[in-house]
């Protein structure tokens, strides 16, 4: 069937007269700061007695007028004036939401977002708003100026105000009236003391956040995820736009072409040919290669590419006491299968085509739930083991899920597997009350399994697939990065790969300030590589857009190898968060794009889906997922790195491809392992006491 895509951009008119603006140096009442990268020409001579070189920013109040000021006549052909206009339209946003009582703030990226109060998922303890982004763009997908509409998901606003919380440390950020602000924000400037001594604390609430709910005790409810978020999504933005934008008040400010989101233009819409994502499997008796493009499909029949070095592999439990009798049930499903039939796991031996037996007297048992790290520790030293002809996997049986209302009960995990990891020995966590729900659900349960063999097959070091397509000779080098909300740090890792056959090599991390080292890393991975092989591209994968500073130890690096290969960067976002997206309206109101499918979104700036959705194929399973797309701007330090029409294609190529080796689930990903494997490392990382051990560098013990 032929795919139509649509996405959530609404085009609006030029305005039939530019709008006049009027300008001042001083920052009075009602204005709004213009920054000096904003300055045109007409801006300059209409202040012929100042000097403008010395100044930050000059000051606005749009269209209202101010007595004996002067003011210009936006020129929309000029760039800098064209911005100006943005930022007149973003105030005409705000002002008009504002103005009908909604909660309106700035999003992540500085755009305009909307507070809308459900009508439903109301409780005692808090009142649910749905959060829509808007974002303005000139002539980038039309030839028209374009308004993105995009949901941001939901927030939870407590019922309990500032006034009425004892702890307030725990407050964070507040709705105070129709503005967010952060209780805990520095009052460094007059300004923000001004601020804060002016909000009446029984009318700030603060917004949901897990430790004021669990002090609160407010119940914590698991969130719901819907099978189909495109399905959510568009409907979301669908009803927004039909009940508050296509209002005629609404269309005074944005003069809509038409009432409706705009179609994906024909000439921007490309396809990756499925086949580049095939992988090789194993082997079979006779020694022909197998391949399959469905990693979940494949398991099932076909040998992982390549078992652990080791052949002797030992597995050992660490548990509390009252999870004993547990250990046997799980580890016999394990071992030989679930369900009668054992269709989808016949055990994790025939599943992962390996070798694999318990070590009793490894066994660790710990009698203190809340601190079971000095047990296990004076445990595991009185233990010995055999590191030179056996490898060890520990499963640890955690009493505590992610959701545990103990920060410190959700680190226990973080320094067992830095104990073990320590040891030489790989460790995979079992949630104790899920297992035992999966238990009784046998039909579920053989599809974790299958998740936990595939994971500890690669921790020993098996490889249980590889891209079969291998004609190119690129060092790929993607760079990730984690937030720990809690400490408000950012960490970032560089994970390596040669691109002649997706498989990991070695990373390292770093905190967000040490571009240095980081540049460092990067640079020696370039020589490693280029020592052995000469490589046709350096690649990078970076989580966002890099900077210059970043880029130029690169640079020189590359220079001093005396390398003169093209280098690309390649900024990759998810989109969940983010703007623009693009929806299958002929696909059973399933909505996602097909599996390859990329659109230029602007100059040398992607939208690339990642999925399990081929093209002919008739029946896709929920449990596949539906991922969102993923965001790739494309850069380059060298002048001609563009002039072979088809590197674009390439690069893409390569994400699609490096999206197919996630070993953690057989679920299909959208983001490449060169952004998902950096991110899980810079997670958990820096939250070990002393680091990773050097020789823990290249395997994968975070999966």
């Amino acid at each position: 069937m032929q795919e139509h895509l649509k996405t959530n951009i609404l085009n609006f008119k030029w305005p039939n007269s530019a709008p006049t603006i009027y300008l001042t140096l001083e920052d009075i009442e009602g204005s709004h700061p213009i920054h000096k990268s904003k300055f045109s020409r007409q801006i300059k001579e209409v202040f012929p007695d100042a000097d403008l070189s010395n100044k930050d920013q000059i000051f606005t109040t749009f269209t209202t007028e101010i007595p004996d000021a002067p003011s210009i006549k936006l020129n929309l052909v000029d760039g800098r004036e064209l911005r100006i206009y943005k930022q007149f339209l973003k105030h005409q946003l705000r002002s008009y939401f504002k103005a009908k009582d909604y909660v309106v703030v700035k999003n992540f990226v500085g755009d305009v977002q909307v507070w809308m109060p459900s009508l439903k998922g109301n409780t005692e303890h808090y009142n649910l708003y749905y959060k829509f982004s808007f974002k303005i763009q000139f002539a980038k997908l039309t030839d028209l100026p374009e308004l993105i509409v995009s949901y941001d998901g939901t927030s939870k606003v407590l019922t309990t105000s500032v006034k009425d919380i004892e702890d307030s440390e725990l407050i964070k950020r507040c709705v105070y009236g129709q503005t967010i602000f952060n209780y805990q924000m520095n009052l460094d400037t007059e300004e923000k003391e001004d601020y804060f001594n002016a909000i009446e604390f029984d009318k700030a609430f603060p917004i949901f956040s897990l430790p004021l709910a669990r002090a609160l005790e407010i119940p914590i409810e698991e969130p719901i995820r819907p099978a189909n978020k495109y399905q959510k999504y568009v409907a979301l933005i669908n009803n927004f736009a039909t009940n508050y934008l296509f209002a005629e008040d609404f269309k005074a400010i944005f003069p809509f072409k038409n009432d409706a989101f705009i179609d994906v233009p024909l000439n921007r819409i490309n396809h990756i040919d499925p086949q580049v994502g095939l992988l090789e499997f194993g082997k079979d008796q006779y020694g022909n290669k197998k391949t399959h493009l469905v990693p979940k499909l494949a398991m099932n029949n076909l040998n992982p590419y390549k078992r652990p070095n080791n052949q002797n592999i030992k597995f050992f439990f660490v548990y509390h006491t009252s999870h004993k009798e547990a250990i046997k049930t799980f580890y016999n499903n394990l071992k030989t299968g679930v369900t009668a039939d054992k269709k989808y796991f016949k055990g994790i031996e025939a599943y992962v085509n390996i070798k694999a037996s318990t070590s009793k007297e490894h066994f660790i048992e710990f009698t203190n739930e809340s601190d079971p790290i000095p047990e296990i520790t004076e445990k595991l030293e009185n233990l010995s083991f055999d590191h030179d002809t056996v490898r060890y996997a520990a499963f640890y049986l955690s009493p505590f899920d992610k959701f545990t209302p103990n920060p410190e009960d959700r680190e226990i995990y973080i320094q067992i597997k830095e104990l073990f990891l320590n040891e030489g020995i790989v460790t995979q966590v079992v949630d104790y009350e899920k297992m035992v729900v999966n238990i009784e659900n046998q039909y579920n349960f053989q599809f974790s399994l299958q998740n936990m063999a595939l994971a500890i097959h690669a921790k020993l070091g098996g490889a249980p697939w590889k891209l079969a397509v291998t004609d190119k000779k690129e060092l790929v080098i993607g760079v990730g990065a984690f937030t720990n909300q809690g400490e408000n740090r950012r960490y970032i890792a560089s994970a390596f790969s040669f691109q002649n056959n997706g498989l990991f090599r070695k990373f390292e991390y770093f905190d967000q300030s040490e571009t240095d080292l980081l540049a460092g890393s990067i640079c020696k991975a370039i020589r490693d590589f280029t020592s052995v092989a000469e490589a046709d591209k350096v690649v990078i994968h970076f989580y966002k857009e890099m900077s210059y500073e970043e880029l130029k130890p690169i640079i020189r690096g590359m220079h001093t190898l005396g390398l003169k290969i093209p280098l690309y960067i390649l900024n990759i976002n998810k989109t969940e968060a983010e703007d623009i997206i693009a929806y299958d309206l002929n696909w059973n109101k399933k909505l996602m794009p097909v599996s390859g499918t990329y659109i230029r979104i602007s100059e040398n700036q992607f939208l690339l889906f990642n999925n399990a959705r081929y093209p002919n194929s008739q029946r896709y399973a929920d449990t596949d997922g539906y991922p969102f797309p993923i965001k790739i701007k494309i850069s380059s330090p060298d002048e001609d790195a563009f002039e072979d029409a088809d590197v674009v294609l390439e690069l893409l190529t390569q994400v699609y491809q490096f999206s197919r080796l996630y070993w953690k689930s057989l679920r299909q990903q959208n983001v490449p392992i060169t952004i998902k494997y950096p991110e899980m490392v810079a997670q958990i990382a820096p939250r070990f006491n002393n680091g990773v051990p050097d020789d823990a560098k290249d395997a994968l013990w975070f999966l």
